[in-house]
């Protein structure tokens, strides 16, 4: 029941209750997820039909930052964020190594490059996730809950490279139940309800809707 239009350079959060479809329709977005039934497209081609070895096309161009960073244990900051451009790109290794350097410096991490997650906070862990998702230069980035649990300075880190990709052109789709986050970087937001979409409209939109339940939602009341 699910139909929307995500345009090109603009920040849409996916909010809504547990349970309501959020992350499931995230993980439709890459692949990740495959529906029963219904089209997704990005530029005019259904992914849903795409099998394993033609989705890696498309997760070249779309990114996606989880909950938690999900980086490899084993490998340090600096060799997390190589390992997509080895697999996918001609880099040299020195090409790589200054691309890791510039992008952990657009999230704050300079000097972290030498240091395993275990030697991280869980802040700089979620940054490296996210660094090691823009390193490929992605036209879409989806982010699974990006600020949850977060303290307000590395919160505003990730809020802050949200809004320096969409100057770049980036579009960005967030699953959050942040209030602070969707009205401070949002221009839509899309509140699910038993799976279908109830309101569609811009932060402000939300923020004073008449909707008595996304408003409940909202302002943490019982319908």
């Amino acid at each position: 029941g699910v139909n929307l239009t995500i345009n090109e350079g603009e920040v849409m959060t996916l909010m809504g209750g547990s349970g309501s479809g959020k992350s499931v329709l995230l993980r439709g977005l890459i692949g990740l997820e495959r529906p029963d039934s219904g089209s997704i497209f990005f530029h005019d081609e259904d992914i849903t039909k795409l099998g394993e070895d033609e989705l890696v096309n498309v997760r070249k161009r779309i990114a996606y930052v989880f909950q938690y960073g999900a980086l490899f244990d084993s490998l340090t900051v600096k060799e997390n964020l190589a390992y997509p451009l080895r697999e996918h790109t001609e880099l040299t290794g020195d090409q790589i190594h200054k691309k890791g350097i510039e992008t952990l410096s657009k999230l704050s991490l300079d000097g972290s490059e030498g240091l395993k997650p275990s030697d991280l906070s869980g802040g700089m862990q979620r940054r490296v996730g996210v660094a090691r998702s823009i390193i490929m230069d992605p036209e879409v980035i989806l982010y699974d809950e990006p600020t949850t649990g977060l303290d307000p300075y590395n919160t505003n880190q990730i809020l802050k490279i949200i809004l320096q990709l969409q100057k770049a052109g980036a579009t960005s789709v967030l699953v959050t139940h942040d209030m602070h986050a969707i009205f401070k970087v949002t221009d839509r937001v899309a509140f699910l309800r038993d799976g279908i979409i109830r309101t569609l409209g811009t932060s402000d939109d939300i923020e004073h809707t008449k909707d008595p339940v996304v408003k409940a939602f909202v302002h943490g009341e019982t319908p």
